[in-house]
């Protein structure tokens, strides 16, 4: 075991110790999900099965504790079989290591192998440099996500900024559209936003999309959303319905507007001092194993938002509205305004192409 592996080791050992309650703030945590159904013929998972004493033993876990930890468990153990115990994961406990620019820090420096963790948690390391794959407006229902986001053009952009970053996205998958639930009224149409205060993330063209629609964004930690609701200090929040769980607000909210301005998806990523020395045969059994893990969380995780959904508006707690087709145009021209407006920050290589139309060509 190298110098890097023992650091690796030692340093999440250490952290362990230091945190046995683990970060829940994340707004892409939820319930814990199920652990992944093994289809027939899969192996039993990687740790019940001694590794051949010349296993190479890799590091891997995810940014937040809930839905996630169970598909990294399923990705070790995909590893595990297709290798045929020539790669082992030492899986470390969710959240652990610290928050995910310290996990994305790690996979850079050679200290972390492998990481599961949504797109936006990584863009606070690169400055921003992955926004423009959320900008409002670009895909309007799963269909396109998986054709534009999860599978082609934004996909492609995404890698490849990632890796100039010592980065390398290995899968996509889904981690929902934003939604916009209150406690005040139904929305259907753009007066009903206008005035009310919602809670949005520190995203530039997510405050700016609200800003634009007549609302009053208010930038607070996830973790604060419940107690902000009951007091009054907003009106309601920008968020997907799977984390609504999470944040402990399910039986607060009263009405949903699935507006569907705002997609964004998440990956397993790899560290480039890991990836670099796996053969280019080894390199595509783990972006296999890391696409299968990260399909089968994209169907619990839209299956789950699903099911939130039915059990709010059957018990009578949620009613859940659409946009309006006078809604919708205005919509259309609001994004039309941030694209033009974001066209020096991530210049003619990505915005030429989305504003034109021609990333849905080039997917």
């Amino acid at each position: 075991m190298n110098s890097k592996k023992i650091l690796a080791v030692l340093l999440s050992m250490t952290m362990l110790v230091g945190s046995l309650a683990a970060c829940g703030g994340s707004e892409s945590a939820s319930s814990a999900a199920p652990a992944p159904a093994a289809s027939a013929g899969d192996a039993a998972p990687a740790q019940s099965d001694p590794a051949p004493a010349d296993a190479v033993t890799f590091t891997v876990t995810a940014d937040v504790t809930g839905a996630r930890a169970p598909y990294v468990d399923r990705f070790a153990e995909l590893i595990a079989e297709k290798t045929e115990g020539r790669y082992k994961a030492d899986v470390i406990a969710a959240a652990s290591l610290g928050n995910a620019s310290d996990m994305a820090q790690m996979l850079q420096m050679g200290t972390l192998d492998v990481l599961m963790s949504d797109d936006m948690s990584m863009d606070g390391v690169l400055d921003g440099a992955l926004g423009f794959a959320w900008l409002p407006g670009l895909v309007k229902d799963y269909e396109e996500a998986d054709k534009y986001y999860n599978n082609g053009w934004i996909a492609d952009k995404l890698a490849e900024i990632m890796e100039q970053n010592n980065l390398i996205r290995i899968s996509s998958y889904c981690n929902g559209f934003r939604q916009v639930g209150n406690i005040k009224r139904p929305i259907t149409e753009m007066n009903d936003l206008k005035g009310l205060k919602i809670r949005t993330p520190s995203v530039e063209s997510i405050v700016s999309f609200y800003e634009k629609c007549g609302a009053l964004p208010v930038m607070i930690a996830g973790s604060e959303v419940l107690s902000a609701l009951q007091t009054g200090t907003v009106d309601g929040l920008d968020n997907a319905v799977f984390n609504y769980v999470n944040q402990g607000i399910t039986d607060v909210i009263t009405q949903i507007c699935t507006i569907n301005y705002c997609y964004s998806g998440g990956c397993f990523i790899a560290g480039p001092d890991f990836w670099n020395k796996l053969s280019d045969e080894d390199k595509e059994i783990f972006r296999e194993c890391a696409q299968i893990a990260s399909d089968e969380f994209t169907e619990y995780f839209r299956a789950e938002t699903e099911n939130i959904q039915n059990k709010g508006v059957e018990s009578g707690q949620w009613e859940i509205t659409e946009p309006s087709a006078e809604m919708q145009a205005e919509l259309e021209k609001i994004y039309q305004e941030i694209w033009d407006e974001s066209y020096d920050k991530y210049g003619a290589d990505i915005m030429d192409p989305i504003i034109s139309g021609e990333y849905k060509t080039l997917s």
